[in-house]
């Protein structure tokens, strides 16, 4: 019976790469089921915008998925070229935080293990932002390795 394997990944980050890649060659075993999974919060892409002001919501939303979509793509496709099936899931969130839709998708799953990158935040920026990863960790069901 396959494993499965979910890796929460932000596929336009640098860490995405270095994650997957370093999954493929110590961690993944040939016949392992990948879930790839991004969560897109839209409301936080939205903070500080650099834009023209004819630009309207709608157009920088579907645009910035568009984005976030081909970057994913690309990430799956690199798994399967290693030879992985991999399913991917993408969810868009519009004032949820991420680690909640994230959480919640891997309660409702049976996941043998939750890949996931690590930005290294400095200890000042985890105190007011906290960490993603460190708050996945302890709320999901399943072990959590990350990648730094």
């Amino acid at each position: 019976m396959p494993r499965q394997i979910a890796f929460a990944i932000d596929p336009t980050s640098e860490e995405a790469n270095k994650t997957i890649q370093w999954a493929i060659e110590n961690f993944l075993k040939p016949n392992d089921e990948i879930h790839a999974i991004m969560v897109i919060e839209l409301d936080s892409e939205f903070e500080f915008p650099d834009l023209p002001p004819t630009d309207t919501f709608d157009s920088i939303e579907k645009e910035l998925t568009q984005e976030k979509v081909l970057a994913m793509e690309s990430v799956t496709k690199k798994l399967s070229d290693a030879g992985f099936e991999v399913k991917q899931h993408i969810f868009k969130t519009y004032g949820t935080q991420a680690y909640d839709v994230l959480i919640t998708y891997l309660d409702t799953e049976t996941m043998d293990c939750l890949i996931m990158g690590s930005r290294n935040l400095s200890a000042w920026k985890r105190f007011f932002v906290g960490s993603f990863s460190d708050y996945v960790q302890s709320h999901v069901h399943c072990p959590v390795l990350i990648v730094k």
